[in-house]
């Protein structure tokens, strides 16, 4: 198993990249996202509360 992989520039390794460490950066970005489709769901619904409208 592969827990880390070399960055190669111009045949030198620069780095290394940790596929955990990627992986649960993902999984952040995807909870943040998440996080901000309910905000803006719930502007919608609080804006449709006001206006007296419905687009479901």
């Amino acid at each position: 198993k592969f827990r880390h992989l070399p960055v190669v520039e111009n045949g030198e390794v620069i780095a290394l990249l940790s596929i955990s460490k990627c992986l649960y950066d993902v999984i952040a970005r995807m909870e943040r996202a998440v996080e901000k489709g309910k905000a803006i769901a719930a502007a919608i619904e609080g804006v449709e509360k006001q206006w007296g409208t419905s687009t479901s």
